[in-house]
């Protein structure tokens, strides 16, 4: 990748470790300010100070964010617009994938966490930078979904178990975030047409992930990922595609579209492609998120 990202600014979030650090580095090294969103701020400083080992030169930012909630992700939002006049792009890369969890847990804003976090937070969080993204165009969003859906080729948006109201499997719950992610990509493109921000999404293939990465997994799970890591591409070689649509001028006017780690446009499931289901989703999502004003209240009456 011989193309310079001087001046640009991204801000990604999972960003202390495996694809998210990877990206970091990749994207630092081609001259890109980081902001490096991360849940626990130890381990966001120690992954900084991890890629400034390899690009003492990088310029980059830990910011915290508990993606889980709407209040911490308006904070880092208001962060974002406070210090950088320019928001180049946006990579949704975190996302919750405890397959420990044997029925839904709610979030303190009424949602169900899988969800929460892997849908709602990027709903929630591109709507509040969208304005910065606007002002900085071209600039790029980039969300992430998973592989793993081909195991559901049927799977939809379903509208009535969003929280595990009827049933629920946390392997089930975060693949319909993930298809969930895809739609809302589409949809998002179409919306943003003519703007000057694209939206593409990424389907991550199987990645190595370390033991220490999955401490609530009970041991034969781990036996499974041990086993899943020798028929895995390494997080460097799966960032190599969050960079490239970060960063490629060949895709820069490139939107709605869905890619695999070999840089190629592939189709999801034909469910996937439903106009109505996306609106239908969007307002589903909007509804679910929580004013600041009404979070203001909700701090004053504890």
């Amino acid at each position: 990748m011989n193309q310079t990202m001087k001046g640009k600014v991204v801000l990604i979030t999972g960003a202390n470790s495996g694809i998210g650090k990877e990206a970091v580095s990749q994207l630092a090294g081609l001259g890109a300010s980081v902001i490096m969103a991360c849940r626990s701020k130890e381990r966001g400083e120690q992954a900084c100070q991890e890629v400034l080992q390899r690009f003492p030169e990088a310029d980059l930012k830990v910011m915290t964010v508990d993606l889980s909630s709407q209040a911490s992700i308006y904070n880092l939002a208001d962060q974002v617009n406070t210090y950088y006049r320019r928001l180049d792009v946006l990579i949704h890369n975190a996302a919750n994938f405890d397959l420990s969890l044997k029925e839904p847990a709610l979030t303190g804003d009424g949602v169900e966490t899988i969800f929460a976090t892997n849908h709602i937070a990027p709903f929630l969080l591109t709507r509040l930078l969208l304005d910065l993204l606007k002002a900085s165009v071209p600039s790029r969003i980039i969300t992430v979904s998973s592989k793993g859906l081909m195991v559901y080729p049927t799977l939809d948006i379903d509208f009535e178990n969003l929280n595990g109201e009827r049933r629920y499997s946390a392997q089930r719950a975060y693949y319909h975030s993930k298809l969930a992610q895809i739609m809302f990509t589409y949809d998002l493109a179409e919306r943003l047409a003519g703007t000057g921000v694209t939206a593409n999404c990424i389907q991550v293939t199987n990645v190595a992930v370390p033991d220490e990465r999955l401490p609530q997994l009970p041991g034969w799970l781990k036996k499974m990922y041990a086993l899943k890591r020798s028929i895995s591409i390494t997080p460097a070689r799966m960032a190599e595609t969050y960079t490239y649509l970060a960063s490629d001028p060949a895709v820069g006017q490139i939107s709605g579209n869905l890619w695999d780690e070999n840089n190629r446009q592939i189709k999801s499931n034909r469910n996937s492609y439903n106009r109505e289901t996306w609106n239908k989703l969007w307002l589903a999502s909007e509804k679910m998120l929580i004013s600041r004003d009404s979070l203001n209240d909700r701090w004053e009456t504890k």
